[in-house]
């Protein structure tokens, strides 16, 4: 019997191996493909993204640039129009090859007018500032040669910071030194451009802010000491007093030097955000003349400009600036104004001249006298309660305000070049909101024309003796430049300059300090005050104040600083 089996040849064999090849072979060609329209997705997504990539970088540029052109035109023009917006150019982009700008576009960002809005900041370095907000909208599209378009938005604030809101102010070239010898105590924000440097000769104590733009040191220029003095007390964000015990510098107990770093967070951990400097964010608010945006090197004199008559070489900008063209009334040599030029009639009794010794500036000045009592019942009208006077007869020449118990209903500032001293009592009846702006101010007491100090000459400090006295007013003046003397400026607590003595009398002092220039006419050197005949002051006590009527109501004329600051930014 014959059994079948199955033989398999080579024939069958080959035939499996085949089909097992071309699988594989299938297999691998799939594989192949999917790598290579992999890595054809990643060329083309490397390619695009390269093409984005350029095109951002291109909006971008278009963005900065726009920044900087809204910058320069803000310091020329603080109210463009909507042309003047459109004007902004795009900018080359030849480090960007290949990548053009389809669109540029600044506008405000309110759609109609007003296109500003009052506002209160609530954080960061100028928090519970109050300002008038403009917000600009920069937008710009990118496309790239690839054809990949990138979008960015950027919002400018132009805020307007009214100066007089602050108890203390100094601009940039100015040094801000506090370095009293009796107890003083101040309630209003202390803001410096540049340095703060102070001391307690007893106790000084601080009740709100104090911000730096530069650096907060314990110690005085004229005085190696470091600390100098007593350390000043400020209140932190709970209203609790602290120490100051530290700076940016030292550490606590002034034992070593320390990092930028450890400063910021020792004044943060201490006074939690009252205390700040330019290392925690704090910039310059800008004053208000043009060139003063472009960081002159002598800021000090560029800012004396908003005090100084309109001159043939000025721009349309800095002739706007200046108090003289913003002022309802002038007087200049005696002759009256209004605002447009017209001569005004100013009944007999308001103005006069008369001399007298300043002993300060060794040296006898001549007067322009205004009867501010007059003035206010004669019906002159003041416009916007912005009065200019000056005296340009040469550096003897300055304006004294007398009569000043009373001002007009609606609120009075005086503007001059001229050093200007305020006698007696001033806007204590019917209390307004009231300023003083010149190139220096000097107070003489209620006991100056009782003591008839206009006829004593040269004679001895002690006998022209003060009486106590108020005034309720901001003041924007210039602190002596630095004597050679070393004998520095004379701190802040002697910006207001004396003539008397006013030994166990008192200076009450409700206002603003704003110290924006050094004072150019009057440039007597300020020396300590001495026990002999040959000092020209004894100090009063100091009863120095913020006004918080500035919180809601502020003077005519007053100096408006600017902060420009980055808003929100986003790209599509």
């Amino acid at each position: 019997m014959h059994h079948l089996r199955s033989v398999h040849g080579p024939t069958s064999e080959r035939g499996s191996a085949l089909a097992m090849s071309l699988l594989v072979l299938l297999m691998l060609s799939v594989l192949g493909l999917s790598l290579l329209s992999l890595s054809l997705n990643e060329v083309s997504i490397t390619a695009n993204w390269k093409d984005y990539t350029r095109a951002f970088y291109g909006a971008e540029a278009g963005v900065e640039s726009s920044v900087a052109n809204l910058r320069t035109l803000l310091a020329q023009n603080p109210d463009p129009a909507d042309s003047d917006l459109r004007a902004i150019a795009a900018p080359a982009l030849n480090p960007y090859g290949g990548v053009t700008l389809a669109g540029l576009q600044v506008s405000h960002l309110l759609a109609a007018p007003p296109y500003a809005y009052n506002t209160q900041m609530a954080s960061g370095p100028y928090a519970d500032l109050n300002g008038i907000v403009t917000d600009y909208q920069i937008n710009v599209q990118a496309t790239s040669n690839g054809g990949t378009r990138a979008n960015l938005n950027q919002t400018l604030q132009y805020i307007q910071v009214p100066l007089f809101q602050f108890g203390v102010f100094y601009g940039r070239g100015v040094d801000l030194e506090i370095a009293p010898g009796p107890a003083m105590t101040f309630n209003g924000r202390v803001h410096a451009n540049s340095n703060i440097y102070v001391g307690a000769g007893s106790t000084l104590r601080f009740d709100s802010y104090m911000t730096a733009a530069g650096h907060i040191y314990r110690q005085i220029k004229r005085d190696p000491d470091n600390p100098w003095g007593n350390n000043p007390q400020i209140k932190d964000k709970t209203g609790t007093y602290r120490d100051l015990n530290f700076d940016f510098d030292s550490n606590v107990g002034f034992g070593s030097s320390w990092t930028a770093d450890q400063w910021k967070a020792q004044a943060q951990s201490t006074f939690q955000g009252t205390v700040k400097d330019g290392t925690m964010g704090v910039n310059e608010i800008i004053p208000p003349v043009p060139e003063l945006f472009y960081n002159p090197s002598n800021p000090d004199v560029v800012a004396h400009e908003l005090v100084e008559m309109p001159q043939p070489s000025d721009s349309a900008q800095l002739r706007a600036a200046k108090l003289y063209s913003q002022a309802g009334l002038r007087i200049v040599n005696g002759a009256a104004t209004d605002a447009y030029g017209n001569a005004v009639a100013l009944p007999a009794g308001i103005l006069s001249s008369t001399s007298f010794y300043d002993k300060r500036e060794g040296k006898t000045v001549t007067v322009t006298q205004v009867d501010m009592g007059a003035l206010r019942t004669s019906g002159v009208p003041l416009g916007n309660g912005l009065l200019y006077v000056t005296d340009t007869g040469g550096s003897d020449r300055a304006v004294r305000l007398v009569n000043g118990t009373q001002l007009p209903s609606g609120g009075l500032s005086v503007a001059s070049p001229n050093p200007v001293y305020v006698q007696g009592d001033y806007n204590t009846i019917n209390k307004v909101p009231a300023a003083v702006m010149a190139d220096a101010i000097t107070v003489l007491s209620n006991n100056w024309s009782a003591n008839n100090s206009d006829g004593k000459g040269t004679q001895a400090t002690t006998n022209r003796p003060a009486s106590n006295t108020t005034v309720n007013a901001a003041f924007a003046l210039g602190p002596s430049a630095e004597s050679s003397l070393n004998n520095g400026n004379g701190q802040l607590e002697n910006s207001i300059r004396f003539l008397e003595d006013w030994s166990g009398k008192s200076l009450n002092y409700a206002g603003s300090i704003v110290a924006l220039w050094h004072s150019r006419q009057a440039t007597g050197a300020w020396q300590p005050p001495g026990s002999t005949g040959s000092a020209y002051y004894q100090a009063p006590n100091r009863n120095w104040a913020y006004d918080t009527l500035f919180n809601t109501q502020q003077p005519p004329g007053t100096p408006r600083g600017v902060i420009m600051a980055r808003g929100r930014w986003t790209r599509g």
